[in-house]
């Protein structure tokens, strides 16, 4: 999958994708997610604590404003895939 032969970034990158495909693109009620609603906040938030650990040592390079950019992008592909079927 990765041309990456590092370790840290696949095991990083794979997490982050974990939190992303498990993001909703509607609520509960049927509405579209958006950023003020609880389950894209917590998503936001997982997706900042994933760690990147680099010689032992964990760093989050991932901000909670990167974060909301990232589920927001999610949600938009999950919804524009939803709309071409």
């Amino acid at each position: 999958m990765f041309k990456s032969k590092s370790e840290a970034f696949s095991d990083w990158v794979e997490e982050m994708d974990k939190v992303l495909s498990e993001t909703r693109s509607m609520t509960t009620d049927g509405q579209p997610m958006e950023w003020s609603d609880l389950h894209f906040n917590q998503q936001a938030k997982k997706l900042a604590d994933v760690p990147l650990v680099l010689d032992d040592q964990a760093i989050y390079p991932l901000n909670e404003w990167s974060a909301k950019d990232l589920i927001q992008s999610e949600i938009d592909a999950k919804t524009n895939s939803h709309e071409e079927h």
